[in-house]
């Protein structure tokens, strides 16, 4: 059975956090206690906002949840997955936004980033 990407990843979180208030984060990422003090990608763990588990380090992360609410909305505003599976779109007011990902949460994060350059968001 496939796993389903719940939150953004490493990467996607640190690019995030330059375009999007951190208060609009729910999750954090940190490693585990007695791993290295960076975050590096490697044995972290995902916790909500608010608890620490002692991780050294703390980065804030996103779920689906919270990246659908940072999205802008309007009259006909809806994320959709295409026929073929690997396409999401999304639109505002009818005009399509195209996201090339494989899940949702890699898909708002495009649509965020493509938002953020069109200074729409």
């Amino acid at each position: 059975m496939a796993t389903i990407k719940a939150y953004t990843n490493l990467s996607q979180s640190k690019k995030l956090a330059e375009i999007l208030p951190l208060e609009s984060a729910d999750m954090r990422i940190g490693n585990y206690v007695g791993k290295s003090g960076k975050v590096d990608g490697t044995n972290v763990h995902y916790y909500p906002k608010g608890e620490s588990f002692g991780a050294p380090e703390i980065i804030d992360a996103w779920s689906l949840a919270a990246l659908i609410g940072v999205l802008p909305y309007g009259y006909s505003s809806i994320l959709t997955k295409s026929f073929n599976g690997k396409d999401y779109y999304y639109k505002i007011d009818g005009e399509p936004i195209e996201a090339m990902a494989d899940n949702p949460v890699d898909a708002c994060v495009a649509v965020i980033e493509e938002l953020h350059e069109l200074k729409m968001l």
